[in-house]
């Protein structure tokens, strides 16, 4: 699988995160919920800048290249995570746009359907633990110090 090498510009960045959900508006009250979808994916609208020659011919070929061969490959964004994460993508059909030219610089903006990245229930599940018991950063302290002063002190010189 192919891995994306450009960096996704953060202004013109707009994840759509997956839905699982059906819902069925009432009279009054909540709304009828329940699980239509597994695994739906996440939509994205990213923009890339190609501001030098060779980022532009990278672009042009790796387009191309799924467009005449239709697949998915892996790209770093940030959509439902705090950090940077690696999904598998895939570009949506005519969804291309060649943005304000600037002389030889311009950025493209292109759709893009990606595959969650699932953690674990129960790693949810803590977090949500650490939440509602209180404030999670006494916690998390607690650990730091835990490993980086009280373990190497009890480690000595081994």
């Amino acid at each position: 699988m192919n891995n994306f090498a450009l960096c996704p510009l953060q202004r013109g960045y707009t994840p759509e995160v997956a839905n699982n959900l059906l819902e069925q508006a009432l009279a009054g009250g909540f709304a009828r919920q329940r699980i239509q979808f597994v695994n739906n994916v996440h939509t994205v609208t990213a923009s890339v800048m190609l501001d030098e020659k060779i980022k532009q011919q990278y672009f042009w070929a790796f387009w191309s290249n799924h467009q005449t061969n239709p697949r998915p490959f892996l790209w770093r964004l940030i959509v439902d995570d705090t950090e940077m994460t690696t999904y598998v993508c895939q570009f949506v059909a005519g969804s291309l746009r060649v943005n304000e030219r600037d002389g030889k610089v311009y950025s493209v903006s292109f759709g893009l359907r990606l595959k969650p990245n699932h953690t674990a229930k129960g790693f949810d599940e803590t977090i949500i633990g650490l939440w509602e018991s209180g404030d999670p950063r006494k916690l998390l302290n607690l650990l730091e110090k835990l490993v980086n002063e009280d373990l190497p002190d009890a480690l000595g010189s081994l």
